[in-house]
């Protein structure tokens, strides 16, 4: 069911990407050859048109095939390569723009259902409730298998017990207990609507490592903020905007570190990761799907924009620099740069992935 969810999810994300893409394309006039789900080879085709609709083996993205993206046709007004700049401008950022649009929907949906929310004494938040929203790595907590999202009912050391109302309540019982075998009752989610819970053992320390705590666990009084429906579409752009900041901030660190240490930072995941990832948000329950499927969109949409080769912006930066000398670049040599940029594309997702592996399956 998880990989069934993930490639689903995929799915939609890369085939309104693509769409963007062939929605442009024939806005202009220019001929689209194919649109496909999955990557070749290629299962099943129909052709409706001018363009063949395709399925193929590998479910994971799409693309489409825009004649004269290779530089042929010069002269047919059908042809990407014939059309003016600002055309084909547009034809390459309409995928990144469906992406935006995209979380846009979603955010402004999940405002009108209930968004999680961090309290903070907002009244529009309502039923906040203790939730852990990280994990250190090899601490007591991790090793208890407790998770983002998983709601702190009560927690129980050898003599006393508390039904935490507030984060900082848990915090300085916990603190209050340290190197205390303690059990933690707590449910998945606060956006599933069940009464099931689990109880962990967990054995706190008595030196915990900076900025960890005893048990290693990140808290956050987090409930559901509902909106009418006509302003749910100004918060939803709210939200957009401010994930789209932290997204780019993101991946400025990465590249950055990258770059300055030749490390890539922990917390990068590639389709491994986010394989589990998909599968966590989905048992955490739908609020925060949707969430996920937006930062997921806005996350597909930074990293196309980047101007590097074989990317979408890689594109566009051949077209910047076409705009500049007042002819195209080469084909061969764009299409060389487009063929290195996407092997040192995927030598850095194989790294990522085998880092993935490591920390989620092995």
């Amino acid at each position: 069911m998880s990989l069934l969810i993930f490639i689903l999810v995929l799915g939609v994300l890369v085939l309104v990407h693509e769409w963007g893409h062939f929605f442009a394309a024939r806005r202009f006039g220019i001929r689209v050859d194919e649109f496909g789900f999955g990557f070749p080879p290629r299962v099943w085709g129909k052709k409706f048109g001018e363009t063949l609709y395709s399925l193929n083996m590998f479910p994971i993205g799409g693309f489409v095939r825009i004649f004269g993206e290779q530089g042929e046709g010069d002269g047919d007004k059908t042809s990407f390569a014939s059309h003016p700049i600002w055309h084909r401008v547009l034809v390459i950022a309409a995928g990144v723009l469906m992406n935006v649009a995209l979380a846009w929907v979603l955010f402004s949906f999940g405002h009108i259902v209930g968004i999680p929310s961090i309290a903070d004494g907002d009244p529009e938040v309502s039923d906040a409730q203790v939730t852990i929203i990280s994990v250190a790595d090899g601490s007591p907590a991790a090793e208890a298998k407790l998770a983002f999202g998983n709601v702190v009912k009560r927690v129980v050391s050898e003599y006393k017990s508390i039904e935490p109302k507030t984060s900082r309540e848990l915090i300085e019982f916990v603190n209050s207990h340290r190197g205390e075998v303690l059990k933690l009752e707590v449910k998945e989610s606060a956006a599933v609507k069940t009464d099931k819970m689990v109880t962990v053992t967990i054995k706190s320390r008595d030196t915990p490592p900076a900025g960890q705590g005893p048990i290693g666990i990140a808290l956050a009084d987090i409930g559901i903020a509902q909106s009418p429906w006509y302003l749910a579409p100004w918060r939803g752009l709210e939200t957009l905007w401010f994930s789209v900041r932290a997204t780019g901030e993101a991946f400025w660190g990465l590249a950055r570190g990258v770059v300055t240490k030749g490390a890539i930072p922990e917390g990068v995941s590639g389709p491994l990761g986010l394989f589990v990832l998909t599968g966590q948000a989905q048992r955490l329950g739908f609020s925060y799907f949707l969430q996920f499927m937006a930062i997921l969109s806005i996350n597909l949409a930074i990293l196309n924009i980047i101007p590097f080769p074989a990317l979408d912006g890689g594109r566009l930066l051949f077209l910047g620099i076409e705009k500049i000398r007042g002819k195209p670049v080469r084909i061969s040599y764009e299409r060389a740069a487009h063929a290195i940029g996407f092997v040192l594309l995927l030598a850095l997702i194989l790294v990522i992935s085998y880092r993935d592996l490591y920390r989620f399956f092995l």
